[in-house]
This record gives C-alpha cells, structure tokens and sequence, in this order.
C-alpha cells in the first residue's frame, strides 16, 4: 500500500483473484444509513461541498455495498471494531479519470482489493498506516460504472475506525493500475505526458523479448520526478531512480526483461518540489541480448591462456560472468578497466558451485582447485540519474603455480639443522605456509635478505603452534638481513606463515632455517 502521495507499489502485483472474502458478518454502510454497526459517517450531516444534502445513491448500486460520491473536503467515519468484518463500498467511475482513496487516520493492517464493474479485480494492496493521510490513486478505469473497493484487515489484528475520503482528481491522460497500464512500443519516437496531480504515476505496459535490455530515457519539466521498471516475475520494482536526490531533469534507466512482457514507471509531479501539473518525455528503446550471462550455466567459456575479453555493463546490477580455462592449484589476477564513462567495474570470483566474492575493487587475485573458474564483473552499484551502459576490458595474468602450501596442513616441512628455502609470494592472498619438528628448549632462527622498501616493511614471517596459536617471535634488523631468533620450550610441529603486504614484497624471497645449538 502506498504512503503519503507516494505511488510507489510497495506490495505485489494485482492478483488475478482477491480470493474469499475475509467477511464473517454484514456489510458495513459509510453512508448515513449505514446501521448500528457503521458508526458515525461524519459526512452525512455536513452533506456535500456546497452545503446541501447529498441526495439518494443512483440506481444500481450493488447489493450489500455503501455508495460514495467523490467530494475534496467529505471525510466519512465507519465504525470498525471487529476484525472479521470486511467493508465494502461503491463508487461511480468514469474512464480516462482519477481517484484518490485516503486513509486520514492510522490503522496497523489494512487490506483494500478494487474491482471493476464486472467484478475482475483491478488492485489488491495491504499494508499499515503509519503517517496518514495514506493515498491510494486509482486511475486507468476502460469502462464506467459502478467500482467496489473492499476494506478488511488481519483476523488477528485490531481496526479503527476508519477514516477517510474519496477525491476525484480530474482527467489523467495515462493509468496507474497496472491491470490497465497504457501500451507502449519501444521506438526512438518520444512518448509525451504529464503528472496531472502531485503523487500520481502513469504506469505503462510493453511486449518483450526475455533477455533482452531495455533502457528509459526521460526529460522532466521540474525537479520531483521518478521512474523504474517492474519486474512481472519477481514482482518488484527494477532500476528505480528517484529524482529526490538529484538535481538533475534528465534521467535514465535500464534493466533486462525476465518474460515476455514488463512495465514501466513514470512519476513526475512531486508536490514538494514541482508545481501541478508537470510535462515529462520518454524514449523506451530496446537495446538487445544482454552480451554475457549473468549465472554460471550462462557463463561466456574463455579458453586457456586468454589474457583479456571485452564486456558492457548494460545496467546498474548487471554481473557478466565468465567461465575461464585455467591450470590447477595456479595464482591469477583478473583487472577490470573501465570505460572513460561511470561506473567503475569491480571483479568477483567463484569456484565452480561456489560464491562469488571480491574485495570491491577492480583488481582481484585468486587461486584455482580445477580446471575452470568464474570470475564476474559488475558496477559500482551507484544509483546515478542518469545510466549509461559501460563498456570495460577484463584481462588475466597466470602467476604460477603455488610454491608452498596455503594451510598448516599443506605446509612444505623444514629439515635443518640448515635449510635454504625459496618462498614466492605471487600476491596479497598469497600464504606459504612452512612446517618443522621442535624439541623442547630448542633454539631456532629464521632470517632473509633486508629489503629497502618504501616503508621497511619485509616479508612476514608469523609463528604458530599446532593448534594455530600464534608464538611472538620478534624479527631484527642485523646487518644486512633481517633475523628472527627463538626458542621452544615444548616439542612439536610448528609453522611459519609466510605473507607479503607491500606489492613491492610480491617477489622470490629466499629465507634460512637455522637449528643451533642449545
């Protein structure tokens, strides 16, 4: 149910069926022969906006339904105590019209399904009421009659009275109701509208080739705008971009069609920020097949040795994903470059079956297990009010395969009582591991080369027992090497871990194990 003159649909889809009515007791009358059990309708006595009495309901009226007549000013009250009882009013509607239903008190739950004069339902909505008055706008009406709008709440809730008013807001050129949307074909000729009312969205439908993606391209009159797209399938909205945090008054959109069919969403009159009424123009252009799948069973295969491929980002959340040929127990990077055009790529990686991650940066480095391995590319994720695809380079370097084992269970065992051992360290998640047996009150020494860096930083070399507890074991400065000396008190299997945090560091280093003596 929307808030405020929000249209924003924050709930599901019309259903095709409102399913059974949750009333267990008579319908209730707003009006002032509404019974007993209606309450008070604090419009009856006052009448209509010129003071005189409303006059009967029209002929037709359907059975067991209170009839309203649309006023700006009437606010009614319905007695509402219990829960099971569902209210059930009618109202005239005209085509090409809108309707504004407003809720001027709080209620927890509400439920409200609007139907056409042969029944079918047009909207169904739920939600609470936090912050009245809460306007729901119904317009796109292709028949005139008589429309019935049922009010009920949760079993286990506890309704208010309720209170509100029912407002014709005067001609609007396209619907909001999704059930009705105007129809659109995607073409570089401009379709022209306008917000006839602050709060009010025209929502428009259009055939589409599943996979496909399709942008939305508007210029707005005055600030206060909004637009997006509906997903059918997932049923929410896609590619929202919401001219309250921008100044701009162009703004664009995109997103890939899931099914044959979509909608899409224009709002541009925000009472706040634009005066009423307030002309807008869109272009809905279908761009093509999306150029690389986003899912691993859609993945673009990338052979062995390919060191770059070329992609687009061809909407905010797109993720192009690809399948890439590679060495077991190997170390690779993958770069994204980015166009000169926002946004920035970033690069994630999987392997097969598993999760993607990343560091949320448009390098990444990554070891493999198998042959193949996933890497993804997507945006920023920045909303911008204006998207444009983004084209991007992706290239791999193979690092070569891991010298030393990742774990203290892969860990390469040290000898003694001298050993010279090579440790390269292909990149930041890079981590040699290095074992040896201690006796108890063994003395040991670890050292290496120094390294003038830009910080003094050398290679780290962490100490720990077999349980993973980490031992100190202070490194020094000795002439030309840095040096670690120590001494064990228990026997057992320690190890060494062997990492880099200067990209000055990612190099061979070559350290010395040293047993001496006691």
């Amino acid at each position: 149910m929307g808030s405020g003159c929000e249209s924003t649909p924050d709930g599901p889809p019309p259903l095709p069926d409102a399913g059974p009515s949750m009333d267990a007791g008579p319908s209730v009358d707003a009006g002032g022969d509404a019974g007993p059990d209606a309450g008070t309708d604090a419009g009856a006595d006052a009448g209509p906006d010129d003071g005189t009495p409303e006059g009967p309901p029209p002929p037709g009226v359907p059975e067991g339904h209170t009839f309203l007549r649309p006023s700006a000013t009437r606010v009614r009250t319905v007695a509402w105590t219990d829960p099971q009882v569902t209210l059930r009013f009618a109202f005239l509607g005209q085509a090409g019209r809108h309707y504004d239903f407003l809720i001027e008190e709080y209620q927890r739950w509400i439920v409200m399904t609007l139907k056409d004069p042969s029944g079918a339902v047009l909207e169904r909505r739920e939600g609470g009421v936090a912050i009245p008055p809460l306007t729901t706008h119904w317009s796109g009406f292709t028949r005139e009659g008589f429309y019935t709008l049922e009010v009920s709440t949760e079993p286990f809730e506890f309704p208010r009275d309720l209170v509100f008013r029912l407002v014709d807001q005067g001609p609007d050129a396209h619907g909001d109701l999704l059930t009705t949307a105007s129809p659109w074909l995607p073409s570089e000729q401009p379709l022209m509208g306008q917000g006839e009312h602050p709060g009010e969205r025209d929502v428009f439908s259009f055939s589409t080739v599943a996979g496909h993606v399709y942008s939305m391209d508007c210029d707005f009159a005055n600030r206060g705008w909004w637009l997006s797209f509906l997903d059918p399938v997932l049923n929410y909205t896609v590619g929202e971009v919401n001219g309250a945090n921008f100044t701009e008054l162009r703004a664009s959109t995109a997103f890939k069609a899931p099914a044959e069919r979509s909608f899409a969403i224009v709002q541009a009159n925000n009472a706040q920020v634009a005066p009423s009424p307030s002309a807008y123009q869109c272009r809905l252009k279908d761009e093509g097949a999306e150029d690389h799948g986003e899912r691993m069973e859609t993945a673009t295969a990338l052979a062995q040795g390919t060191t770059s491929v070329e992609g687009r980002l061809d909407f905010r959340t797109d993720l192009d994903v690809f399948a890439l040929g590679v060495q077991p127990g190997h170390h690779y990077r993958a770069t994204c470059v980015p166009s000169a055009t926002p946004p920035d790529c970033r690069v994630l990686a999987a392997a097969p079956g598993g999760e993607f991650d990343g560091f949320d940066d448009i390098v990444l480095a990554f070891k493999t297990a198998g042959t193949s391995h996933y890497v993804g590319v997507q945006g920023d994720r920045v909303v911008r009010a204006r998207w444009t695809s983004a084209p991007y380079t992706l290239r791999f370097e193979d690092l070569g395969l891991d010298d030393h084992g990742d774990t203290r269970q892969t860990a390469t065992p040290l000898t003694g009582p001298s050993q010279t051992v090579t440790v390269h360290i292909s990149d930041f998640i890079d981590e040699d591991y290095l074992s040896f047996q201690a006796v108890a009150g063994g003395h040991y020494r670890l050292s290496g080369d120094w390294r003038d860096t830009s910080t003094g930083e050398q290679l780290f070399s962490t100490l720990y027992d077999a349980q993973g507890r980490s031992i100190r074991a202070p490194g020094q400065h000795v002439g030309s090497r840095w040096v670690k000396e120590f001494t064990l008190p228990t026997a057992g299997t320690y190890y060494f871990q062997e990492t880099a945090y200067l990209r000055e560091n990612l190099i061979d280093h070559t350290v010395l194990f040293e047993v001496l003596a006691p």
